[in-house]
């Protein structure tokens, strides 16, 4: 499953001023891997930050662009979004044996080439979702209509810590901060709260009730709200339409929160041990998720060939 989290930032004053404490954070595997080429005597470029149009962009832009693009933002008001979109291990594996056409369990048995091509398909994808992020405001009459309308920038990350709450750590097993095993590609992205023109204030943290929830935005109706669980959907479709993915019924996002919420449904599956009865109520479990978040119109004109996702 692609999992997306959406927050503000655990850096210095949060959201509310200067984005340099996130994008410094964000420079960490640059700085490592720049300090190791130093030990061994060897050539080190900073891969940097990535958007829609450029690549290689220096950290000083990246906090450039996203500091002065706040026009009419107070103090206490967010002047950017972090957003996380974490693969699976089973979904790298697929991207990585795209590249390769063989298992590989370990970044460490990838070329220079290889990886490079790696990261660019991640790139290329994590652009795709930003497009989604930039149509799920359902702002398209007032000019936001894709990524390009945005100001965010990516930063592609390999390593993963363990961290004290890890049961690994607890147990003793691991310490924290040691780095984890196996792959743990992810993708940062920072985005501005005002679109690249300053004339929109975008809050994906602002949830979106019903499909009536419109107000006046200089004479236009616009939707406020931001609906995160339609958001996570796309970015898992983006990815499977991308990357030629063929995900189970119970690989999905609406198959993993509909189990959560309904419980009735889920016990009865767990119990029903013919497997075409299991599969006809996972796909009521995905019924279920759409019909509750309102999008069963929505997925009767969008329906894929396999029954249950979005056209995207």
């Amino acid at each position: 499953m692609v999992y997306v989290k959406i927050q503000t930032s655990e850096k210095s004053n949060g959201n509310k001023g200067s984005s340099r404490a996130l994008a410094s954070y964000l420079e960490k595997e640059d700085l490592q891997n720049e300090k190791e080429a130093i030990e061994n005597g060897e050539l080190s470029t900073r891969k940097g930050f990535f958007n829609h149009s450029e690549d290689r962009i220096y950290r000083e832009e990246v906090i450039s662009a996203i500091d002065n693009n706040k026009k009419g933002l107070g103090k206490n008001d967010s002047k950017f979004y972090a957003i996380t979109i974490s693969l699976s291990e089973k979904e790298q594996q697929h991207v990585l044996s795209s590249i390769t056409d063989k298992p590989i369990q370990s970044l460490s048995e990838l070329n220079n080439k290889d990886l490079e091509k790696y990261e660019n398909s991640l790139k290329d994808y994590t652009n795709k979702v930003m497009n989604e992020y930039a149509q799920n405001f359902n702002r398209q009459n007032n000019g936001l209509h894709t990524g390009k309308d945005l100001v965010y920038f990516g930063k592609i990350e390999h390593q993963r810590s363990y961290k004290g709450t890890d049961s690994e750590v607890q147990n003793g097993m691991k310490k924290s901060g040691e780095i984890k095993e196996g792959l743990n590609t992810h993708v940062h992205v920072i985005v501005a709260r005002k679109d690249k023109e300053q004339k929109l204030k975008l809050s994906p943290l602002a949830t979106e009730k019903g499909r009536n929830n419109n107000s006046k935005l200089n004479g236009k109706s616009v939707q406020r709200g931001f609906d995160r669980n339609l958001f996570s959907l796309k970015a898992e479709r983006t990815f499977d339409k991308a990357f030629n993915y063929e995900r189970k019924l119970t690989d999905t996002i609406e198959y993993k929160i509909e189990s959560q919420k309904n419980i009735e449904l889920k016990t009865l599956e767990k119990l029903t041990t013919s497997s075409e009865r299991k599969e006809v109520l996972q796909k009521q479990l995905i019924d279920s998720f759409y019909e509750r978040n309102g999008y069963d119109k929505l997925n009767k004109e969008q329906q894929k060939s396999n029954d249950y996702g979005l056209e995207i």
